[in-house]
């Protein structure tokens, strides 16, 4: 008895001392105001304060008078000259301030001005400029938890009155609606006792934040030191004691173990206090199930806290995994904020926001689950999450047609449908694929809600069909809608329950004579079945069009398709027609399979013919030799057979340039038109048999100033890939000279890490700021895609280094930049040697398909292994012995047993 007496003493003084570790925080933190506070009072010397035994205490006081005026008048000299500064550089990040509220005026979506306004508004020091710059700022994007508890802690510092504190509240609260943040929430827990509903907001906190798998014991027990300071057991302390515990070994997360035995320690001294019995055979059997959870999640969580802060793709694919493996295995609350994780960690991933949205929409279809919090982020719709979305990705159209078919869904006005349209068109999307997304979904939803036989509505309809083609013509131009779906749609329309034929087939045929629509066999077919209800002579024009169509990918397919039609509508004079028709287009295909298959083969038989050649170069070449190679030309002449009849004249090669990664689709005007600045004379592409463009040809140029200004164009974006261009110069060595240095350039920087959307006058706008630019270049990959890098060239080498350590390591919308001076790599001059060869050992990737298959090594599989794995020129000694002589079996024998 005396031992257990003793046990409760050491449990009554370890809670006393808890208790009063919790008052000394909160004194401690009054006393770090209070001294913020006295910063700015008078400082005094100490050695002021040092009083000499040897003078009375009337001059001790004189002196410390005297000495005092002294340093007050120094102080006050030196507060002047500070003040004067401070004046200075307030009145200049006023101005800063100013030019940028102005400028993104016209640039709404401009997020890093935004940043910069914000930095600028504390410079100013004007509590109403910061409040402007922190509005303007949430209202298009949300505000990370650092700018917020930037912010928030401004504000802080100035609440004093019951208003100012809940002005405090509404700002955290509208925080933790942008993010997910354990920062915040910590924040807030400390501020809560200052607020008039301190208890409700612990419970949002430890309702959201108590889930987290690594912070819940944390957040469990601020509260619980919560309760020991500001309530007394007649206030039932001991029973919200015992229902945080409760509820913290609902859920799993990590040191569940110290949470059980501290609540069975305090709940077996406590007992005989407690309104409140346990029934233990539930709290096991919840805290157990609980760990098994743990146990299944716990690699997932481990795996995240791996990650650098920005492995967003390893993030999104991990998260992705965890959610599907929790989702049978957790509850919906514990679910929904590892999806509020994910997102504030993804945020500008729009698969992210989708997901979720799709979680919700789930959720909500078949009712809310019980006891279901009333609170952020658990009182979220779909829709809620849509727009924070949104304010994140901007320029995602999924996300813009995903809330048109939530309001359509909600039995939302067209009026409101009409606004995220408008809100999408005002979002500054970098191509006119995603506008023309938007577009058809928005012209699918008004054909939904059409009353086809309310003439206003069908005309209504046809006007905004209209107002799109002509809106993207106005901003993209003619790569706007390149397919024309837009107009395919409308066409549709129009022979359909809009009643229109005759508009239908101009619709129609302004698609086929769009871009490369005339080559497709299937928009065709489509075609003549719209036409085929409302005239039949016309539909059969549309068939003898379409095989009259160059490039036709699938000429078979029409002919079927015309035959058939024919045989259920036509006559028997119209029927043969069409068989003769066909029959002669058939023809011509298969002359043109027959040749592209033999060329095919003369091309196999001449590698054959070279691979059976003798290897005794010096032998006389025999009758039957020559022959053989008078064979081996003419099936080589053979193979070009599409311009074998050409004669080309070399006399004009320093006129003549070659284009080559050309968009296979690009034709000969459209290379004129796009090099207008060039005085072109003929322009010719290299086709194959079938007619279609092989991706390079030839351009002839007035004279060679001409040429030498196109050969400076070389890189250029043509239809969204890189036009290489070179000159044609019969000497191999000159005609691949590379255009770049492969020196370092001191006057050059190399950039990587660019997000995917920069573009040449942002790093302008970005990098002018030291020195005068001469060149920005962006590096594409042949298929046109960024490759993330850029060169910047300055005019003076001094411009380089002030860039470099100002702007490396820096960050451009969430992409970590590398600034560095351009230095490439040297190529190597001549291959190494392979010492894999010398074991017998070919690497796969270095033979070919007709090369003869290696022997077998004889080599012992563990001495392979452990020289392949070595990796280095010097592996070799493995197999000679330290004398220099070669190795015996003996000493293989002891390699293998090591």
């Amino acid at each position: 008895m005396a031992s257990s007496d003793t046990g409760k003493e050491e449990i009554d003084e370890a809670e006393e001392e808890a208790l009063l570790k919790s008052d000394d925080d909160y004194d401690m933190r009054e006393v770090s105001e209070q001294s913020s506070i006295n910063l700015e009072g008078p400082l005094i010397d100490e050695d002021f304060l040092i009083n000499d035994s040897s003078k009375s205490q009337s001059n001790a006081k004189s002196d410390f008078t005297s000495n005092n005026k002294v340093m007050s008048e120094r102080k006050e000299s030196e507060s002047d000259i500070s003040s004067d500064n401070e004046d200075d550089a307030e009145r200049e990040a006023l101005k800063q301030y100013e030019d940028l509220v102005a400028e993104l005026e016209s640039e709404k979506y401009a997020y890093d001005k935004y940043v910069r306004l914000c930095d600028l508004s504390h410079a100013t020091g004007d509590l109403d400029n910061i409040r402007k710059a922190y509005k303007s700022f949430s209202e298009v994007y949300p505000l990370t938890a650092e700018l917020w508890l930037r912010y928030i802690n401004v504000e802080l510092k100035l609440a004093q009155s019951p208003n100012e504190i809940e002005k405090v509240e509404t700002l955290f609260k509208r925080a933790f609606q942008d993010y997910y943040s354990c920062d915040l929430a910590e924040n807030f827990a400390s501020f809560a006792p200052r607020c008039k509903d301190a208890d409700m907001i612990w419970k949002q906190i430890l309702s959201t934040y108590g889930l987290h798998c690594f912070q819940s014991r944390y957040y469990f027990q601020m509260y619980r030191k919560y309760l020991k300071v500001f309530y007394s057991i007649e206030d039932n302390q001991n029973d919200s004691y015992i229902e945080s515990f409760l509820t913290e070994l609902r859920h799993p997360h990590v040191d569940m173990e110290e949470s059980f035995i501290e609540f069975r320690v305090f709940y077996e001294w406590n007992k005989e206090t407690l309104s409140q019995k346990i029934k233990w055979e539930d709290v096991e059997r919840r805290y157990f199930r609980a760990k098994e959870q743990l146990q299944k999640i716990l690699p997932f969580e481990e795996k995240l806290k791996t990650y650098a802060e920005h492995a967003y793709r390893e993030k999104v694919d991990t998260y992705f995994e965890y959610i599907e493996a929790a989702d049978k295995l957790l509850d919906e609350n514990v679910l929904q904020t590892i999806y509020e994780r994910m997102v504030a960690e993804c945020c500008l991933n729009a698969d992210c926001w989708l997901k979720y949205i799709k979680f919700i929409e789930y959720r909500d279809e078949y009712g809310p689950p019980d006891g279901l919090p009333a609170f952020h982020p658990f009182n979220q719709t779909a829709d809620d999450i849509n727009k924070r979305a949104l304010r994140n990705c901007s320029w995602s159209p999924e996300l813009y047609i995903k809330r048109m078919r939530l309001f359509e869904k909600m039995g939302k006005t067209k009026e409101e449908i009409q606004e995220i349209l408008e809100g999408a068109m005002a979002a500054g999307f970098q191509t006119p694929e995603p506008a023309v997304l938007i577009w058809l979904e928005y012209l699918t939803y008004l054909r939904r809600h059409t009353e086809w036989g309310n003439e206003n509505e069908c005309d209504t309809l046809r006007k905004t069909f209209n107002l799109a083609w002509t809106i993207l013509g106005q901003q993209w131009g003619v790569l706007a809608d390149c397919n024309c779906e837009i107009l395919q749609f409308w066409g549709r329309l129009e022979y359909g329950p809009l009643q229109d034929s005759k508009r239908g087939k101009e619709l129609w045929t302004t698609v086929m004579e769009s871009s490369d629509n005339a080559s497709k066999s299937g928009l065709w077919i489509e075609f003549a079945l719209l036409e085929m209800r409302r005239d039949l002579e016309s539909t059969r024009n549309i068939f003898s069009k379409a095989l009259r169509s160059v490039n036709l990918d699938n000429p078979s397919v029409i002919s079927s398709a015309w035959e058939r039609f024919e045989r259920c509508n036509g006559t028997a004079k119209t029927l043969e027609n069409c068989l003769k028709e066909c029959h002669g287009i058939n023809k011509n295909v298969s002359l043109k399979l027959s040749q592209h298959k033999s060329n095919i083969k003369s091309k196999k038989e001449v590698k054959s013919v070279k691979r059976k050649a003798s290897p005794l170069r010096d032998e006389v070449p025999s009758k039957h030799s020559r022959n053989l190679d008078a064979e081996v030309n003419s099936c080589e002449k053979r193979t070009f057979k599409d311009h074998e009849d050409q004669t080309i004249d070399i006399s004009k090669d320093h006129l003549r340039i070659f284009l080559s990664n050309l968009d296979y689709n690009i034709s000969e005007e459209q290379i004129r038109a796009e090099l207008i600045e060039l005085k072109i004379v003929n322009v010719e592409l290299i086709r194959s048999a079938n007619g279609r463009s092989r991706g390079f040809g030839y351009a002839e140029l007035i004279n060679e100033d001409e040429v030498e200004k196109a050969l400076a164009m070389d890189r250029k974006i043509l239809h969204g890939r890189p036009l290489y261009i070179s000159s044609v110069l019969r000497d191999k060595q000159q005609r691949q000279k590379f255009k770049y240095s492969v020196e370092i350039e001191p006057q050059k920087l190399f950039v990587k890490g660019l997000p995917p959307d920069v573009t040449e006058q942002e790093l302008k706008d970005i990098f002018a700021a030291f020195g005068n630019i001469k060149d920005v270049r962006l590096v594409h990959h042949k298929s046109g895609k960024f490759k993330n890098i850029a060169y910047i060239e300055y005019e003076d080498a001094s411009s380089t280094g002030k860039a470099v350590l100002a702007l490396d390591k820096t960050k451009l919308r969430d992409h970590l930049l590398s600034v560095a001076i351009s230095a490439p790599p040297p190529k190597p001059t001549t291959s190494p040697s392979n010492p894999m060869k010398s074991l017998g050992i070919i690497p796969h990737k270095q033979r070919k398909a007709f090369d003869q298959k290696p022997r077998m090594s004889l080599i012992p599989n563990a001495v392979r292994k452990n020289f392949q794995s070595q990796n280095a020129p010097n592996s070799l000694n493995t197999l000679i012995n330290h004398n220099g002589a070669p190795k015996t079996n003996e000493d293989f024998r002891n390699l293998l047993k090591r």
